[in-house]
C-alpha cells in the first residue's frame, strides 16, 4: 500500500506540490485572463490571491501533516475528507474571484471606470443589446457610457446613484464602443505635467511608461481611472482619445 511507505512529512510534501500546482494554475488564470495587469492591482485580485494560497495551498498540508499516520485506520477517508474540503474551498474562492473579475473599463463624462461583474446591474443588462448583452471572459473591454435621452429615465438614473444604486457605468444598456468616446476623452484629458505635478514621487515612472510607448508629454494626457481597491491613471492620445495605456499611479 503506497500510504504505509509514507510518513506524515513525505505526505504533506506530497499535499503541498499538488496543491502548489494547482494554486499556480489558478494564479495564471487570475493573471493572464480575468485580471490582467494593471488591473489584478486595480481590483484587488492580490488580496483573493493571498486567500487562495492560505486555505488550499498552506491549510491542507498542513492538517495532512497533522494527522498523517500510515497506522491509523481511517487514514483513506481522513485524507479524503481533506482533499473535499480543500476542492470545495478552491471552487468557492474560484466562484468568487469570476465574479469579482473586471468586465468593463468604462469611460464617463471625465473619467474611467473599472467595473466587476458584480457591479453590472442585471436589469440593464437584460435590456443591453449586442455585445453588451452578456459580459467578457477574458478582461475588460474598454467602452463608453452615453447618458440617456429619455428625460425620466435620465432622472432615475440620477436619483439610483444618489441612493447608492447603480451609476451610468454600471448600466451596460447604456455603453457604446469606446470609438463613440474618445473625442470627449481627448478632449477631457489633463496635461500629463499636471499628473507628475500632483505625484511628483511617480515622475520617473510615468516618464519611463512615455519613453516605452514613444510618446512625449504634449502628446498624451491623462484621465483618472477608479476601481475597486486602487485608483489609477489613464493615459489617452490628446488627438485621437485612443487609449495608450494604464499608469499605475493615483490621479487625484
Amino acid at each position: 500500500m503506497v500510504l504505509a511507505l509514507l510518513n506524515r512529512w513525505k505526505a504533506s510534501i506530497i499535499h503541498l506540490g499538488i496543491s502548489a500546482a494547482i494554486g499556480v494554475t489558478v494564479v495564471a488564470l487570475m493573471l493572464f485572463v480575468w485580471y490582467p495587469r494593471p488591473y489584478f492591482t486595480a481590483m484587488g485580485g492580490d488580496t483573493l490571491i493571498l486567500l487562495l494560497i492560505g486555505v488550499d495551498v498552506v491549510i491542507g498540508p498542513l492538517i495532512t501533516l497533522i494527522i498523517f499516520d500510515p497506522k491509523k485506520k481511517g487514514l483513506k477517508f481522513d485524507l479524503s475528507v481533506i482533499a473535499a474540503l480543500q476542492l470545495a474551498a478552491l471552487a468557492y474562492g474560484c466562484s468568487v474571484m469570476f465574479t469579482a473579475r473586471p468586465v468593463y473599463n468604462v469611460f464617463v463624462v471625465d473619467r474611467f471606470e473599472t467595473v466587476a461583474a458584480n457591479q453590472v446591474d442585471e436589469a440593464s443588462l437584460g435590456a443591453a443589446t449586442g455585445e453588451f448583452r452578456s459580459l467578457p471572459l477574458t478582461g475588460p473591454k474598454i467602452v463608453s457610457a452615453h447618458q440617456p435621452t429619455d428625460p425620466k429615465r435620465q432622472a432615475d438614473v440620477i436619483m439610483q446613484a444618489m441612493n447608492g444604486g447603480p451609476d451610468l457605468a454600471n448600466l451596460p444598456d447604456l455603453y457604446a464602443a469606446y470609438s463613440e468616446g474618445r473625442a470627449q476623452a481627448a478632449q477631457r484629458a489633463r496635461p500629463i505635467a499636471e499628473l507628475i505635478k500632483r505625484q511628483p514621487g511617480d515622475a520617473a515612472t510615468i516618464r519611463a511608461f512615455l519613453a516605452d510607448a514613444g510618446r512625449t508629454e504634449e502628446t498624451v494626457g491623462f484621465l483618472p481611472m477608479k476601481a475597486r481597491n486602487k485608483d489609477m491613471t489613464v493615459v489617452v492620445d490628446k488627438r485621437t482619445g485612443d487609449v495608450v495605456g494604464i499608469l499605475p499611479v493615483y490621479p487625484w
